[in-house]
Order: structure tokens, then C-alpha cells, then sequence
């Protein structure tokens, strides 16, 4: 797309939900590699303060933000012609290998190879119509809640029979294989470890994000169709995504993180509520999401917001280079700092990350009009083009 006529509140969008995105992963790859922040003693105020702020504001809303602008980028690929669906193809198949590359030697919490295999599966719906869009979203959605809900209540259930009988349930398994590796283990060993990590466990992170991402996807293409982000903005619907979303969805995330902290206290119905806490963090996570939407379009009005378009445009490169600095930074084969620093110190390390290669985005764009990984996916997938 020609840059003078690019839209550029999508790319301030994606540059913010990147922020959000470190912020989340970052404890995956300093903490526990398994439990994040969960497995720290959240009962003394640096932690759980710290903890409280992540799951908060940031879990859950900002990989919406991302799904629902993978969805909205669709439409610019495709441009709902189907001798485009080529393209878009050799789009999914990049991002299932570029997935695969970084799920085994950087971040076991990989969400390319799951837009890859999810982006496949958009095809079937990109051309239906909007009813249909609109449709299978809700039964997603519902399903999802349906089924977080009947979890969170099995496990109530169950506590509550064991606490009749003085008993609780077995302590959680320790998986803590690939936390041991990335103390002492070389580049190559990680690695294997990381991988085998993400086979055991691929299937419940695909249950905990597949279904909510793929809606996403199909609410991005409902509003890309709309150009509800471009010329046919409502101001006043942005009004009122963002005080839904900054009231009843922020009180219900509050809500959601402040079970998830007293779940750490909890010695009888510890995993009851721990599974409520996180079934209303992800489920009134679009609400949210809606008025970060709507927020952050209001200000877009009034402030340029630069380094965000440049990171917006870069969002591929830097979600792999900050899993790149992140890795290096707490591996044994880099700085080894894996355990060695508090909550608040690697979060204050993924805002700077966060920071430093958004301004070097919009460095890089005084020169190229893309970013390096952008262009190698842009440039593969143009291989699935057909051939006249």
C-alpha cells in the first residue's frame, strides 16, 4: 500500500498493543517460564501490587487488540477478491514457519503459529456475508464462555466436596524443565527443552486463546469492510467504546485480577477462584479492548503519535526482536539473568525494550518504507501469487 495514502491509526493501534504485549510475555521469560508472575509469593506487597497492574491492564486486552488488526489487515490483502486468497495463504504458511523458528529458539508463548493456522481457517468465513461474520463470532464467543464458566464451576464443585471432607486438592505439577535450562543450559538445549514444553502444552494454550482470537479475526474484517478505522469512523462511537470500556470493562478486569491475587492466598478454594478470576479476565477482555480502541482513537485526534505509527508498521520485527532482547537477557547463554530480577524490574525492562525499537522503527523509516521482517513475509508470500 502506497505509505501517503496508509491509514494510520491502525498502525498507532498496533505500536500501542505491541507495548501491551511485552508487558505480559516478559514475565514468561524472567520469572517462570511456565507460571509467571503466579509463581512468585504474590502475597508481599512488591509482588502482588506488580502482578495486580499486569493482569489488570494489560493480559488478555492487548493479544485481542493484535487478533482483531490481523483480522482488519486481511482485508487489505485479500481486498475481498478471491485471486488474492493466494496471497493470503503464503501469508499463513510464513507465519506458521516464522512461528515455528521462534516457538523453538526464543518464546515458547509463540502466537505467530497460531495466526498461521488460525489465518487458514479465516479463509473459509472472509467471503461469507456480514450476518454470517457476525454470527459465528457470537457462537465463539458464547462457546468460549460456556466453557470457562462449566471449568470454574467443576472446580468450585470439587474444592467444595474435598473442604467437606478436610481435604484439598493435590498441589499443581511443577513444570519447571525449561526454567532449569535457561539457568545453565546453552543455546541449543534451551531450545529442545522450549520446544518440548510447547508440544505438552500447545493444546491448552490453542483452548485458552484459539476460539477468542479467531472472533477477533472475523470482528476485524466486519470493521475493515466498514472502514470503521479509516474514512467511516464515528466519533461518537469511539465516545462510548471508550466509557464502556474504561468503566464496566475496567471494573470488571479489576474485579477479575483482584480473584486472581487472593486465589494465590487461598489454600481451599485456591484453583475455584484462580479459574473464575481468569474466565472474567479473558471474557470481558473485548469490552476493554473496545475502550483502548476508542481512547486511544479519541487522542489520535489531538496528538500525532509518531513512534506508535512507526512501531505499528514494524509490528512483526518488533514482537520478534523483543523476544530476541528478552531471551538473550535472562538465558545462560546470553546475560543469564533468568530469576535474578524483581517483577517491577522486568517490567520496567519491557517498557524500555518496548521503547527503544519502537524509535528505531521510526528510525528505519527514513530510509525503507517497511520493516525487515515485514518485507521477508511481504516477499514470500508474493511467491503464492498466481503466475500469469
Amino acid at each position: 500500500m502506497d505509505t501517503k495514502l496508509r491509514d494510520s491509526f491502525p498502525d498507532i493501534l498496533r505500536g500501542f498493543a505491541l507495548f501491551g504485549i511485552a508487558m505480559v510475555n516478559i514475565q514468561y521469560f524472567s520469572i517462570s517460564t511456565f507460571n509467571g508472575a503466579e509463581s512468585l509469593d504474590l502475597t508481599k506487597f512488591e509482588n502482588g501490587s506488580v502482578a495486580f497492574i499486569v493482569w489488570a491492564l494489560f493480559q488478555a486486552k492487548f493479544y485481542l487488540l493484535f487478533s482483531f488488526l490481523f483480522g482488519y489487515s486481511a482485508h487489505y490483502v485479500i481486498k475481498a477478491e478471491k485471486s488474492n486468497r493466494r496471497r493470503w495463504v503464503g501469508r499463513a504458511i510464513g507465519l506458521l514457519i516464522l512461528g515455528a523458528i521462534h516457538l523453538t529458539f526464543f518464546f515458547h508463548g509463540d502466537i505467530l503459529f497460531l495466526y498461521g493456522a488460525l489465518g487458514l481457517l479465516l479463509l473459509a468465513f472472509y467471503f461469507r456475508k456480514e450476518k454470517t461474520l457476525k454470527v459465528w463470532a457470537w457462537v465463539i464467543y458464547i462457546f468460549t464462555t460456556l466453557a470457562f464458566v462449566a471449568i470454574s464451576a467443576f472446580a468450585f464443585l470439587g474444592e467444595f466436596f474435598l473442604a467437606s471432607k478436610g481435604k484439598t486438592l493435590p498441589a499443581d505439577v511443577v513444570v519447571d524443565g525449561l526454567d532449569i535450562a535457561l539457568r545453565s543450559g546453552n543455546f541449543l538445549e534451551i531450545a529442545m527443552t522450549r520446544l518440548e514444553l510447547w508440544v505438552a502444552f500447545a493444546p491448552q494454550g490453542f483452548f485458552l486463546q484459539g476460539p477468542l482470537v479467531l472472533a477477533a479475526f472475523m470482528v476485524g474484517v466486519l470493521v475493515a469492510r466498514k472502514g470503521g478505522l479509516a474514512e467511516n469512523v464515528s466519533p461518537k462511537r469511539m465516545k462510548r467504546y471508550a466509557a464502556w470500556g474504561l468503566t464496566l470493562g475496567l471494573g470488571l478486569q479489576l474485579l477479575g485480577a483482584y480473584l486472581l491475587l487472593i486465589s494465590a492466598s487461598s489454600e481451599t478454594y485456591g484453583l475455584s477462584l484462580y479459574l473464575t478470576g481468569l474466565s472474567l479476565n479473558f471474557l470481558t477482555a473485548p469490552l476493554m479492548s473496545a475502550g483502548l480502541v476508542g481512547a486511544l482513537w479519541l487522542l489520535s485526534q489531538r496528538f500525532k503519535f509518531a513512534t506508535l505509527s512507526a512501531a505499528g508498521r514494524h509490528s512483526l520485527s518488533i514482537y520478534l526482536g523483543q523476544s530476541v532482547v528478552f531471551s538473550t537477557l535472562f538465558s545462560a547463554w546470553g546475560f543469564g539473568l533468568f530469576a535474578q530480577i524483581s517483577l517491577l524490574g522486568v517490567v520496567l525492562i519491557a517498557i524500555a525494550t518496548w521503547l527503544a525499537l519502537s524509535v528505531l522503527a521510526e528510525v528505519n523509516l527514513k530510509f525503507n518504507s517497511r520493516g525487515p521482517m515485514e518485507a521477508l513475509l511481504s516477499n514470500f508470500s508474493k511467491l503464492f501469487d498466481r503466475k500469469s
